[in-house]
Formats: C-alpha cells, structure tokens, sequence
C-alpha cells in the first residue's frame, strides 16, 4: 500500500484503489453494520458548511456503529461518495435558518452534530428562532444547555469558566476596543496570542512577539471580511460563506491569551447531557502550520487532559462531540487549555476500541443499548491523518513510518479526497494562493 503514497497531487489516481475494490466488499459499511443494529435505529444529522473530510469519516464511522446517517452539506463534498446515506441535504449559506429548521422538521433525528464553528452558530440560531418545541429539544439535547450557548462560542468566556472550575489556563481577556488592547499590553508580556471567536484551523490565531505591532495586528483581525476575501474564497474554495459575512458586515470578538511554550495537544470526547462517554488524548507530532491542526498524532494518556474536558463538560451540559485543545508546557509538563472546539475533529473519527470509540459511544447511547467492543482501527500509537499529510507532502516520511489513516474500505472516498482542490486545478489560482502565503509567511516574520 506504500506505492500511491509517493505520488504527487497531479499524478493519475493509484490502481492500487480500484484492485482493492473487490477486496473490501466484505468490510462495506452495509455488512460491517449489520451485526451492531440496535431495536432501535438511530438516526444522526450531521450538518456542516466546508467541505472537510472529517464529515465524510465520522458519517462513515457511525453508520458502520449502527446508526442511520444523513447530511447537510455544501455541493462537491466527499459525503457525496458514500453509499451509506439516508439523505443528503444541499446546504444554503443565503437562507441557513430557515433551510436547516425544515430539513430537521422532515427528518426528525435523533440528534444533530455540528461539524465546523459556523455550523454551531447557525444551530443555536435555528434554536433562538423556532417556535417548534421539538426541534428545540431536539438541539439542546444536542448542543447542550442554552443558557450556555454564548460560553460555547467565545474563548475567552470558556477560559474564564474553566479557570473557575480550577482548569489550568493561560491568562486571557476580551479585546473589544483599542484600550482594552493597551490594557493587555500593560499586563501582560510578549508574546501574545490574539485569537478570533468562530475561526479554525488557526486561520483566526496570530503570536504577536513585538509589542509595537499588537495594536496593528488587533485591528487587521477586526476587519469584517473583504469584497476581495469573500470573491477570493467564492472562486478558489468554490465557499460562498465569506460572501454572508461580508455582506453583514461580520466583525469577529477578538480576545488575547499568554503565551504557552509548550507543544499543541487535544483531545477529543463524545457526551451527553453533560457526561463524558469516551475519549482520545492525543499530542501533535506534526502541524499544518505554527497554529495550525495536526497531520499527524499521537495517542497518549493524560487524566489531566481527561479531568479538564469532563468538567467542563459537566458545568455546561454539553452533547455532542468536540475538541478541546491544550498546550502541554515544556518547563513543567502542565497541560494548559487554550481553547474548545464544539464540533467534531479528526481524532473523534477514529474508533481505537473501548473507552476510545467515539461514535460507538453515541450510537450505543442515543440505541439505549450497552457498547459493543469494536476492533480498535489501530494499535500504532501513532497516526497520520489522511488526506492531510499527503497533500502537505506526498514524499513525508510518516506516510512509510506509521499508520497512515485511509479508508480504504470506501475506495470512491478514497478517490473523493485525493482529488485536487479548486484553488489546485488552475495554474492561475495555484500561483494566486502561493503568492498569498508567501505574504501570510511574511507578515507573520514582521509580527
């Protein structure tokens, strides 16, 4: 299997995919289910508006824990290649609302799972809006308790609950104005991180070294998107939703945190109604970018890590599955939260046996029937995220040296995921996007 590894993006798609084809037939997602189906079927709404495999995976996964799988999703995304789909629901980014309250009237799930930041926000709203009682039971029972939406979507919120539940967090506070800014920089020394509520993948993060530079960097991250940046991910991403927060005029909620020097760790958990079903802690080995997400982890254990998400999870009720992510300090070895995820991640996708199979844990839950011991996906202690680190480097040398996380069992996801973004199809859009992080490169050596 190490042969289509080396391949680069634009080369033909390995004929390794279609020899396996008749191989994994057995291991489908239809036969590998049929022995785990509870009396009772669930059904699980997974709702996203990028065009992430994490979706495709955790769909995947659940429908093989017995669980009847249906999406909502953005046009081209790799759930289009399952087979294993109750529904498929075309996401709208002009009219979310009103299309998710009638798609979760029509379906009647038994849960939802948000699978990005803005997925989250938009749930909430369809819960503020509704004036049917189901469908709001339907998202508390999902998402958590209401009252604590806004703690869910603010970091710095979040950081001040944990810090009461006697967490350990890194200094932060909210930078809503100009002196708020100045406030920060009289307390606190550099580095300072800057972060933005509703961002991911560290697209919304910047560690400001020099003090001068902090007012600057501030306002740059206020700014509402760009008529430039909304038509730059309209035709590069194929992704209309910068094109809503444009023509709103969305300013993001900035806060700051301490600098941590230590190296990024998360973890991820399954719960309901505010107790911890499973979980995964993992440690970065290798990251898209300084604050970027991991191509590759690995799986560890820390109780300190497990003891910070499950009481959180208990103070504010949640369901559902999310990431909490930490900085393990390298002077002490201290775990330190810096900020949750209230949506799925990579390694929630991962079934790694009991007490680690995430999307047994909820099936098992919303059935109403005890676990089933599934095979643990992997014993390596160490996994690359595909399509990840492939597409970052085909040539990496983790792709040969441990477990490489494809899924071969659905080899036209397969296909699906090693086809080429938009951005990468055109010569003009390639040379677009390099220029564009050269100068990201840039600006970030000045700060």
């Amino acid at each position: 299997m190490d042969a289509p590894l080396r391949l680069n993006r634009r080369s033909a798609l390995p004929s390794v995919i279609t020899d396996v084809t008749h191989l994994m037939r057995a291991a489908s997602p239809a036969s590998t289910a049929s022995g785990l189906k509870a009396t009772h079927q669930p059904h699980v709404v997974l709702v996203t508006t990028v065009r992430l495999p994490t979706t495709a995976r955790l769909a995947l996964e659940l429908y093989k824990a017995g669980a009847t799988v249906s999406v909502v999703a953005p046009s081209r995304h790799p759930v289009e290649a399952l087979r294993c789909l109750a529904d498929l629901t075309g996401h709208s980014v002009w009219a979310p609302f009103r299309l998710l309250e009638r798609t979760l009237k029509r379906l009647r799930p038994d849960a939802v799972i948000p699978c990005d930041e803005q997925t989250v926000r938009d749930l909430q709203e369809v819960h503020r809006r509704s004036q049917d009682r189901g469908i709001r039971d339907l998202l508390e029972s999902s998402l958590g308790n209401p009252t604590n939406f806004p703690i869910i979507t603010s970091r710095n919120l979040l950081l001040s609950v944990a810090r009461d539940l006697d967490v350990r967090v890194p200094d932060s506070m909210a930078l809503a104005t100009e002196d708020a800014v100045q406030e920060c920089l009289d307390v606190h020394q550099t580095p300072i991180v800057l972060k933005a509520d509703g961002s991911w993948a560290g697209f919304g993060v910047r560690v400001v070294s020099n003090p001068a530079l902090v007012h600057e960097a501030w306002s740059e991250m206020r700014r509402p998107p760009s008529f430039y940046m909304a038509l730059r991910a309209l035709l590069m991403e194929g992704d209309a939703i910068y094109v809503r927060s444009w023509l709103r005029h969305e300013r993001p909620t900035l806060s700051a945190q301490s600098y941590v020097d230590g190296r990024p760790a998360n973890i991820g958990v399954v719960c309901r109604r505010g107790e911890v079903l499973a979980s995964i802690c993992a440690e970065a080995v290798a990251t898209v970018s300084t604050t970027g997400p991991s191509t590759v982890t690995r799986i560890i254990q820390n109780q300190e890590m497990v003891e910070a998400a499950s009481r959180i999870v208990r103070a504010l009720g949640l369901s559902g599955f999310i990431g909490f992510d930490f900085m393990i300090e390298n002077a002490t070895g201290h775990s330190y939260l810096i900020e949750m995820n209230p949506r799925v991640t990579p390694i929630c996708t991962i079934p790694l046996g009991p007490g680690q199979d995430l999307p047994e844990a909820f099936t098992a839950a919303l059935a109403g029937r005890p676990e089933h011991a599934r095979p643990p996906r992997t014993t390596s202690d160490v996994i690359a995220y595909f399509p990840d680190t492939w597409e970052l480097d085909p040539a990496n040398r983790f792709l040969h040296t441990v477990f490489h996380d494809v899924p071969w069992e659905e080899p036209a996801l397969v296909r699906r995921l090693m086809q080429p973004e938009l951005r990468d199809r055109y010569w003009a859009l390639r040379q677009l996007r390099r220029a564009r992080q050269l100068f990201q490169q840039r600006r970030g050596t000045d700060l």
